[in-house]
């Protein structure tokens, strides 16, 4: 049994002779290709088949504003379910234009690299005509001739391809649940063709000013296609368990944000996720403060209980937290204040008390405790997201240290999940054994947002921290790591060039990016 592949919303495709293309008229409406085969071609069938799986989806409160959705592509009696997960939870967003990256199944939407935009005035569906944005797209089809003079290359990533969408479905399907979703809204529908080297930022860098409280991006993709029939067959036992692995995998790093990450575990496993490239772009498109969520996942194999064709799809949302007019990120019911950002002894005093269980815990058990946020110890700002690092030292000597700049998880997690790294995952040091414990001390930094800066100038040593970055290289030194060395500015950055594995003057040149942040630093043996 083959099974339809599952979308991912966020299009953009482009062909090597995009530059030559002539502008002509756009076509009234571009009708559909899969209307009676991956969905139902009548409008009242398709109405009564969406309105039944938003009727299956619980009630779910979000994190943010949403501003992304990856959803699944396949028929929609395979993922339509699960892909009702994500369009219920953007209903109320306001939404009057969708942003959408999809791949291309065909051998014939595979020849082009960039993104291709559909010249139509309008999608048609079962449920009626759908606008394209045409002013956003030629904005983007404008782009085709102002190549930067840096870029590796002089192609031009935007221009129109009409062959990338004859008979596909990945962006088609991802159409009559927006309408069911949105009241008046506009699509940019951006096929994605082959991307290498700079061009996911290229596109990114396009598509950024399009991006507003009022666009939504959406990927279409599915995950894991297994069988003999899809070429891909990395085990033959617990098929369903080591599928499930596999895509967690991919979910892990998309919801890191971890773009580099998500390009190594494919070239590791393999994995033949057809949203690939739209799926790596959205991270680099991504803010800094998104944060995302899988609202629901299934197979087709679990579905027909036969696992020797299964596709896996998901429904993941990034949202962002809101924001006051001051720029800061604020829960409901909160009010700012200039220690906004620092921690009160009390909080402190918890995520240390936390930390030490954790490591006392895990090295005895190599459980993983689990927090429970019904804790009423638990305030607000500990189950906020920010970075933090785990610092352990054995008698004044640093015996590990993990962590993570952009926040990915809320505190307390994050402080449970990088205090096990620390002791177990550090690569420099054995991992902790129980009988060290005791002899022990737990630091723990909670840091700000990076914020980029033009030169190592402005950056002050002892009271920030610093990140450098050079291509694919980059290194990270916590702001009490000068002060503990007793360096200056110049043999800071000579050391974090070397952590790097760059020459230690590397940062006197061209191409070197420098990011700061603050942290709050706290440690066992201190008063709050």
């Amino acid at each position: 049994m083959k099974t339809p592949h599952l979308i991912v919303i966020l299009f953009i495709a482009v062909s090597t002779s995009f530059a030559a293309l002539a502008q002509t008229e756009p076509d009234e409406a571009w009708e559909p290709q899969v209307a009676g085969r991956f969905y139902p071609g009548s409008e009242n069938a398709l109405r009564d088949q969406i309105s039944s799986f938003f009727k299956n989806v619980p009630r779910h409160a979000l994190k943010g504003k949403p501003i992304a959705l990856i959803s699944p592509h396949a028929g929609y009696q395979y993922s339509g379910q699960v892909a009702a997960y994500g369009y219920h939870a953007i209903k109320e967003g306001g939404f009057t234009r969708v942003i959408i990256l999809s791949p291309s199944h065909f051998r014939s939407g595979k020849r082009f690299r960039g993104a291709s935009v559909l010249n139509v005035k309008n999608f048609k569906t079962p449920l009626g005509l759908i606008p394209v944005d045409q002013g956003a797209c030629n904005q983007l089809i404008e782009t085709a001739n102002d190549v930067p003079p840096n870029a590796s290359h002089k192609t031009a990533l935007f221009g129109t391809y009409e062959g990338a969408y004859e008979g596909e479905h990945s962006l088609e399907t991802q159409l009559p649940f927006l309408q069911a979703s949105l009241k008046n809204f506009t699509v940019v529908p951006l096929m994605i063709g082959i991307l290498i080297d700079d061009d996911f930022e290229r596109i990114a860098g396009a598509l950024r000013p399009l991006m507003n409280d009022k666009t939504l991006v959406v990927v279409s993709s599915d995950f894991t296609h297994y069988g003999e029939g899809y070429g891909y067959v990395p085990f033959r036992k617990e098929i369903e368990k080591n599928i499930k692995a596999l895509d967690y995998g991919v979910f892990e790093r998309i919801l890191n944000k971890d773009f580099e990450g998500l390009k190594t575990y494919r070239k590791e496993t393999g994995i033949n996720v057809c949203g690939i490239m739209p799926l790596e772009l959205l991270l680099k498109l991504l803010p800094g403060n998104a944060s995302g969520e899988i609202l629901s996942y299934d197979t087709s194999g679990r579905q027909s209980g036969d696992f020797s064709f299964s596709v896996s799809y998901a429904s993941i949302l990034f949202t962002k937290p809101a924001e006051d007019k001051s720029g800061l990120h604020i829960p409901k019911g909160k009010t700012p204040d200039k220690q906004h950002f620092l921690l009160t002894g009390e909080e402190k005093t918890l995520l240390l008390s936390l930390a030490r269980n954790t490591l006392e815990t895990y090295t005895k058990t190599g459980v993983f405790p689990k927090v429970d946020y019904r804790d009423d110890k638990l305030t607000w700002r500990l189950k906020e997201k920010y970075g933090v690092f785990v610092t352990l030292k054995k008698h004044g000597k640093l015996r590990g240290c993990t962590g993570h700049i952009m926040p990915r998880t809320s505190l307390i997690q994050g402080v449970v999940e990088t205090t096990i790294h620390s002791s177990s995952n550090d690569r420099r040091f054995n991992p902790v054994n129980a009988g060290e414990v005791s002899d022990i001390t737990i630091e723990i930094s909670v840091l700000s947002h990076p914020e980029k800066i033009p030169g190592p100038e402005k950056f002050m040593v002892g009271k920030e921290g610093i990140i450098i970055r050079k291509g694919p290289a980059s290194a990270i030194f916590l702001p009490q790591v000068a002060a503990e060395q007793g360096w200056d500015k110049t043999e800071t950055l000579r050391h974090l060039c070397q952590k790097a594995g760059l020459s230690t003057d590397e940062w006197k040149g061209d191409g070197m990016e420098f990011y700061i942040f603050t942290a709050d630093i706290f440690r066992e043996g201190e008063k709050s």
